[in-house]
């Protein structure tokens, strides 16, 4: 029985070893945004940010203060009050009174066949205007030159598709521990570092940052192919790179951050 045991540990050691060490050499070739000078004003197509809010009441407004920074010259922010029972839709309303860029859509009924999420971020897609889609959450921050880097890294590799790594905030023991094995599982069954390679199967979607050509999102099916997806931001990034189309994973620490969940048991 210890014979057993210790071969059982020794595999499990090995998996996590072996495959660690494999993505970690591979994380080293990621692209970081940070390294991609702001594209230039004159060459920056318009890009539609859009993002559902349900109940973000404590998390939007610092949120929103940073959107309302970005630099980028050619944005439009399109937000969906997503059937919000707290102040999330007033808030939303007050920014958009201070931020021209800024439209707020409030969806007051969820329609059969539909979860919230991709309904709303479908929703928004309706009413954008521009080339670009970049899909994030309502507690995302961006720093002011984030998606003028990311375009320029978009430009710079033909892409069709970009997601990010950013900061994830973390307090506490349970914080660290979990979203650190988190992010090692994450990094592992994604294998990031071989979504570029056209000839790989690997796909990714991180919900905080898809930058979609539009093109490239109506020819999948857009969120209406997504209407039930719990993962719709994973399962984006499946499609895109299923259907043909250049995708690629970047990192952007220091540049976009998230408080994702608090605690052991929100975290759970």
């Amino acid at each position: 029985m210890h014979t057993f045991w210790t071969i059982l540990f020794g595999l499990i050691a090995f998996f996590w070893l072996y495959f660690g060490l494999r993505n970690l050499i591979g994380l080293l070739f990621l692209p970081w945004i940070g390294k991609f000078p702001p594209i230039n004003a004159d060459n920056a197509p318009r890009i539609s940010l859009v993002f559902a809010a349900r109940d973000e009441q404590e998390k939007l407004p610092i949120a929103l203060q940073m959107l309302s920074k970005i630099s980028y010259p050619n944005l439009e922010i399109i937000a969906v009050d997503d059937r919000s029972q707290d102040k999330t839709p007033a808030i939303l309303d007050e920014a958009a009174r201070t931020n021209d860029r800024l439209r707020v859509i409030h969806v007051k009924e969820l329609p059969q066949g539909w979860l919230g999420k991709p309904h709303a971020l479908q929703k928004a897609y309706e009413a954008s205007t521009g080339e670009w889609l970049l899909f994030t959450d309502a507690d995302v921050r961006f720093a002011p030159d984030s998606l003028a880097r990311a375009m320029a890294l978009v430009q710079s590799r033909s892409l069709d598709h970009l997601t990010l790594f950013g900061d994830v905030d973390r307090e506490g023991f349970w914080d660290t521990v979990l979203l650190t094995f988190f992010g090692l599982a994450m990094h592992i069954a994604g294998e990031s570092y071989r979504v570029s390679n056209p000839n790989s199967r690997a796909y990714l979607g991180i919900g905080a940052f898809q930058l979609v050509r539009r093109s490239a999102y109506e020819a999948v099916g857009t969120h209406k192919r997504l209407a039930m997806e719990v993962v719709d931001d994973i399962k984006l990034g499946k499609i895109l790179k299923r259907c043909g189309y250049r995708s690629c994973v970047g990192v952007a620490v220091g540049f976009v951050a998230v408080r994702w969940h608090a605690g052991f048991r929100n975290l759970i």
